[in-house]
């Protein structure tokens, strides 16, 4: 499934496969600048303007919502991997991290400068990168709340930042038509899930000879095991090649 927002307010889901139109989601009544699928794919949250509407995608209802007031727009919106917590940038400069059951905020993160459009999780959750106006990356620890490094090398607006599936590497998009590639090994912790397949405590070649006979398949095949679906995105593939890559030759933590 692929969720798209548009200027009219409306959310389309589409199938990705047939390229064909699954639902318009409708409420909103202004643009919506920012969409984000909790890890399961369950719940939709979407940012528009002043609000934040959440979806459960399977019965296509609207489930909540949150109010950012009168003056201030949310730009950009990202679950952490557990889907606890939902970040979202906003106009005044700040992100915002709120509860996703309670829907009570936890913390309000400053720094920036100005309007915040693009925020992400990394993979294991525990850093938040995030993307200003002013050209700037900032990057924060979820736990304790603090900023912990400020990227610098765009000239325009930075509208969006993404982690690899491992966590080392950042992109940044921007206004300037760059794309700039960050180190994070000096951030946040490679996340390598258990690829010892074959159970010997090391990765190796014949837990790549399990991994290789199950590529290529997603979650409604029959041979399909969740297992080797290690970016936990309902297909085998390349990107979960890389994260076994990062992984081979190393001892397991039950040797």
């Amino acid at each position: 499934t692929l969720a798209s927002g548009g200027s009219d307010g409306t959310i389309r889901l589409w199938d990705v496969a047939s390229t064909q139109e699954r639902a318009t989601l409708t409420g909103h009544t202004g643009s919506i600048f920012s969409l984000t699928l909790s890890t399961d794919g369950s719940i939709l949250a979407s940012a528009g303007r002043r609000e934040i509407r959440f979806w459960d995608v399977a019965s296509r209802q609207q489930i909540g919502n949150l109010s950012g007031g009168k003056t201030d727009l949310f730009y950009a919106v990202s679950f952490s991997p557990d889907g606890s917590t939902l970040a979202s940038g906003v106009s005044d400069g700040t992100i915002r991290l709120w509860d996703e059951a309670s829907g009570r905020e936890k913390a309000t993160l400053t720094g920036h400068e100005s309007s915040v459009f693009s925020v992400a999780f990394s993979p294991d959750g525990s850093t938040l990168g995030s993307g200003t106006q002013d050209a700037t990356v900032r990057l924060w620890d979820v736990n304790s709340r603090k900023e912990i490094g400020v990227l610098t090398g765009h000239v325009e607006a930075v509208t969006d930042v993404s982690f690899s599936p491992d966590g080392l590497v950042l992109a940044s998009g921007s206004g300037d038509g760059t794309i700039l590639l960050w180190d994070m090994s000096p951030y946040v912790t490679p996340q390598f899930p258990d690829s010892d397949f074959d159970g010997d405590g090391t990765v190796g070649f014949p837990d790549f000879l399990q991994f290789a006979a199950q590529f290529g398949l997603n979650q409604s095949d029959e041979r399909f095991d969740a297992q080797y679906d290690l970016d936990g995105d309902g297909l085998i593939g390349f990107a979960d090649f890389l994260i076994f890559a990062g992984a081979f030759g190393n001892e397991t933590s039950s040797s």
